[in-house]
């Protein structure tokens, strides 16, 4: 019945085992958008699965101007790379299971995980927009972003994590300090005038 649809070009496929309406515009045929088409690699039979990272993320949240040609998306599971012509997809395992709970904190995490990477900008701009970030938090999404943190990210992650929470409730913050190991420098170029609480958690 798909096969009939497709012929009579009432269906269009654009990936295996995925198919759209073709809609008519005022040039023609619509294709689908960039949006439509990152979509469908972020959800699986209606339920999320995963979330943009890397620098497309950081461009979305305010972090860098540069918009990279290959986006790249984190998912439970599977590492299918897409690339539809004009947009690429490269896929990479998630390091926590992606949840609609948890999307926006994975995402502020992989920020930390990579901060040293990000075009255009320095470790101590990007700080100081993610502690904006991180602030609008409530107490729960603090609580569930150290615990995520501790469970599935790096050192570093969880010391910049502490570095931004610095004024948060002190329970949530000792945590953090207690997974590291005292004597590990971590060293990212921070301006430590700016942020003189980093030599607390031997951030340099």
């Amino acid at each position: 019945a798909v096969s009939r649809l497709v012929q009579d070009n009432k269906l269009k496929r654009f990936s295996k085992g995925k198919f759209y309406v073709p809609k008519q515009g005022l040039l023609g045929e619509r294709k689908l958008s960039d949006s439509e088409l990152i979509r469908s690699v972020l959800f699986k039979n209606g339920k999320l699965r995963g979330y943009v990272t890397g620098y497309a993320l950081f461009n979305r949240l305010g972090l860098t101007t540069q918009m990279p040609s290959t986006i790249t998306v984190a998912v439970n599971g599977g590492r299918q790379d897409k690339d539809f012509g004009n947009l690429k997809i490269q896929v990479c395992v998630a390091r926590a299971r992606v949840e609609a709970s948890n999307v926006r904190l994975l995402g502020y995490l992989d920020v930390l995980k990579d901060i040293k990477s990000i075009p255009d900008t320095s470790v101590t701009t990007s700080l100081a927009r993610m502690q904006a970030l991180l602030e609008d938090l409530n107490k729960a999404e603090k609580r569930s972003a150290v615990s995520l943190a501790l469970t599935y990210y790096p050192p570093q992650v969880r010391a910049l994590l502490g570095l931004l929470l610095n004024n948060a409730e002190g329970a949530i913050v000792q945590r953090l300090k207690q997974s590291l190991n005292p004597t590990t420098i971590y060293k990212l170029g921070v301006d430590q005038a700016l942020w003189p609480a980093a030599k607390d958690w031997n951030i340099r």
